[in-house]
């Protein structure tokens, strides 16, 4: 294959390093011989592995087909000078069916054991749609099929320099709108007006919001019920918090941070609150490293939190980031049915990560979410942590 091209409005760049890992990632799969990841009208049902295996959305049935030392693609002809353009994968387009030229690709491949996209927990690895499942045991009746979630989990865990930089860059951005917004805030300033200076910065820099627009940021002010709410008309009183949960989703990567602010004298109640807080998470963050199982690191910082006397906390202690804010693969979250194997998989270098716990206290939610990735050495933030209490 030729080197990749540029090609305006493909990330040509993100995909032929993701690519390179995924044949890696293959070649030393003792599951399967290939992975196929197949999608259709993208727009509509989009195959959460297209943007970093193929990069562009796709209307006919379209397979990336990724083997130890090599990739294709097949897909509708209309869009192979796309494929072509950048260089990638070796590619076959189609006008009436998908299927022989798909056959043809696996034979060449001598892949008898074929990875899929489907998962019974991780969002972004259950791609796969079933009406398309069906009609893959009806093209290749005689391969044997199984999940490709570990391999989606290393493809998209693992950031490369190019994707870190650009998570780097989403957090960096964050923090810098939210110290601007802060210098604006007067005592009159409600959640609602705090949150759409925010979505005014953002729509003239031309930024998405890591999570839907009308919740992120997510804005309280004082003593109200926490979680993902629209803010609403409250302000913020003498000795009492504000607490901001936002995120931005910049040259596709996103970021994902909790920032507080007192205004006023800081009572020692509170003082005490939030040193609890960042007791618990620097516990998980003591645990986090590469090798490290995802509920045990959870396990850590809950006990941290409770044996200071405060009420566990009710979902995982931290996530992945990446093109999304909750961007699947290992959780660092406890053994609860509804988050199924994710808490089981051991953390690996280069994965990106938010460590966020808090406490309801009279004062308002105090609640915190750093980033970090991981590293060889251990771990390193993305961007500097919130160590004290900052006054508006």
């Amino acid at each position: 294959m030729s080197d990749a091209g540029e090609v305006e409005g493909v990330d040509t760049a993100v995909v032929e390093e993701k690519v390179a890992a995924a044949r890696e990632a293959v070649a030393e799969s003792d599951d399967a011989d290939a992975w196929l990841s197949v999608g259709r009208e993208t727009d509509v049902s989009p195959e959460p592995c297209f943007p970093y295996l193929l990069g562009f959305d796709v209307v006919w049935p379209t397979a990336v087909i990724v083997g130890p030392e090599s990739s294709a693609v097949v897909l509708g002809r209309h869009d192979a000078p796309t494929a072509r353009e950048m260089g990638v994968h070796e590619v076959h387009a189609y006008d009436e069916s998908i299927a022989d030229p798909l056959r043809n690709v696996l034979v060449g491949l001598d892949a008898e054991r074929v990875a899929l996209n489907y998962d019974r927990d991780d969002v972004v690895a259950d791609g796969l749609s079933h009406g398309l499942f069906l009609q893959l045991h009806d093209y290749l009746p005689d391969r044997e099929f199984t999940s490709a979630s570990e391999l989606i989990r290393r493809l998209r865990g693992v950031k490369s320099e190019t994707e870190y930089e650009r998570v780097r860059r989403a957090a960096e951005e964050t923090e810098e709108l939210l110290q601007t917004a802060v210098a604006t805030w007067t005592p009159e300033t409600t959640e609602r007006e705090f949150a759409d200076f925010l979505h005014e910065r953002m729509t003239d820099r031309g930024l998405d919001s890591a999570w839907s627009w009308d919740y992120c940021p997510t804005v309280h002010m004082g003593d109200r019920e926490v979680g993902h709410t629209l803010p609403a008309d409250h302000t913020v009183d003498e000795g009492e918090l504000l607490h901001v949960d936002f995120g931005i989703r910049r040259d596709g990567y996103a970021s994902d941070i909790q920032r507080l602010w007192v205004r006023g004298e800081v009572s020692d109640g509170l003082r005490e609150a939030f040193r609890d807080v960042r007791a618990a998470i620097d516990a998980g963050h003591d645990v986090l490293e590469a090798g490290a199982v995802g509920h045990e690191v959870d396990a850590a910082a809950r006990a941290e939190l409770t044996d200071r006397g405060w009420p566990a906390f009710e979902h995982a202690f931290g996530h992945q980031v990446g093109r999304a804010a909750h961007d699947g693969g290992t959780l660092l979250g406890p053994e609860w049915d509804r988050y199924g194997d994710a808490p089981r998989h051991e953390v690996a270098v280069g994965e990106v990560y938010t460590m966020e716990l808090g406490v309801a206290t009279e004062w308002g939610y105090v609640g915190q979410e750093e980033m970090v990735r991981v590293t060889e050495a251990g771990t390193e933030w993305v961007v500097p942590p919130q160590t004290d209490l900052r006054t508006l």
